[in-house]
């Protein structure tokens, strides 16, 4: 509760947040207290809601890393296994923050070929992006070794983070690159990645 307090935007002297501390709390934990306020205050006014389930960091880095560890190469059972971990919406609005985690359907070398569809290009460190929705959705993908994973998985299985922001003013310009690599370093983490990625600041 008290993170919870400590993070939320006030308006009148009181919280505009709803009262959800442990939804705050999961939102804290992924993506960092700085950011989540950031994204409190470029959204408009009125009650923000969290939308997103009570998954915390370390229950989503052990789902992930499990399915890392069962898949073989040629799997496609993966990619349909993703997670949100934190969705904040402004109520009345069609403003939304969603967030998601979850096993790319690119393996490494797609990723620094560029010749997909999608566009991945290289953003320094280890991580290669592309955008969606004219930029309001941006995907970051990163190399991970999980630990006793089969020997293939991190060239064929790169952990893919994707942040979008509906009708939230200034978000491709000023939000989504540090959203980003605040979900991707706390995925990282979460997931014990042997080769410890390189993952800037922003994206």
């Amino acid at each position: 509760m008290a993170a919870s307090l400590l993070a939320a935007g006030c308006s009148g002297g009181e919280s505009r947040r709803e009262e959800a501390p442990k939804g705050w709390a999961v939102c804290n934990e992924f993506l960092g207290v700085e950011s989540v306020n950031a994204l409190d205050e470029q959204m408009g006014e009125g009650v923000l809601r969290i939308e997103n389930q009570l998954v915390s960091v370390d229950d989503t880095g052990r789902w992930m890393a499990s399915m890392a560890r069962s898949w073989e190469p040629g799997s496609t059972a993966h990619w349909s296994n993703r997670n949100k971990p934190c969705v904040i919406a402004l109520e009345g609005t069609r403003q939304e923050f969603v967030s998601e985690v979850g096993w790319s359907v690119s393996s490494f070398a797609d990723l620094k070929s560029g010749r997909e569809p999608r566009g991945w290009r290289s953003v320094g460190g280890d991580v290669f992006t592309y955008e969606e929705a004219d930029g309001r959705v941006l995907v970051a993908a990163f190399p991970c070794e999980v630990p006793d994973a089969g020997e293939q998985q991190e060239a064929g299985l790169p952990m893919e983070v994707r942040v979008s922001g509906r009708a939230i003013p200034g978000f491709k310009d000023h939000l989504r690159g540090t959203l980003a690599s605040a979900l991707a370093r706390t995925m990282s983490g979460a997931l014990g990645c042997v080769n410890a990625p390189l993952i800037p600041e922003e994206l």
